[in-house]
């Protein structure tokens, strides 16, 4: 099911494709938030604590994608992040070469935070 905010969208420009990615393990959600991309939208909740935890966020690209971070915090363990994208079909190219770099930096990120 596509999240509400994209359908709004998809009624005025018209249908995007998606690209469902697999869970990234980690904190992909600061990431993202480093990066520069605007924050559209977000789902959160309150703990009991006060502590806020983001469930759903979109972030929108430069090039006009559309970023969907689904996030799972799994008690004892860690956080996990399933990423999917809506897009335009002529954007494909721009597309993958933007979801390449993005995830290679992640990973290099991520494998450098552990040895540190």
């Amino acid at each position: 099911m596509k999240p509400e905010y994209i359908q709004n969208i998809e009624s005025k420009d018209g249908i995007f494709s998606v690209m469902v990615c697999h869970s990234l393990k980690g904190e992909f959600l600061k990431y993202l938030n480093e990066k520069k991309l605007k924050r559209v939208y977000e789902k959160s909740s309150v703990n009991d604590t006060g502590v806020i935890n983001f469930n759903e966020v979109i972030f929108k690209s430069q090039q006009d994608f559309y970023l969907f971070v689904e996030v799972r915090l799994i008690p004892q363990s860690e956080t996990i992040s399933n990423l999917t994208i809506y897009y335009k079909v002529e954007q494909y190219n721009e597309l993958y070469m933007f979801l390449s770099q993005l995830l290679k930096q992640y990973k290099n990120g991520t494998t450098n935070n552990r040895t540190t």
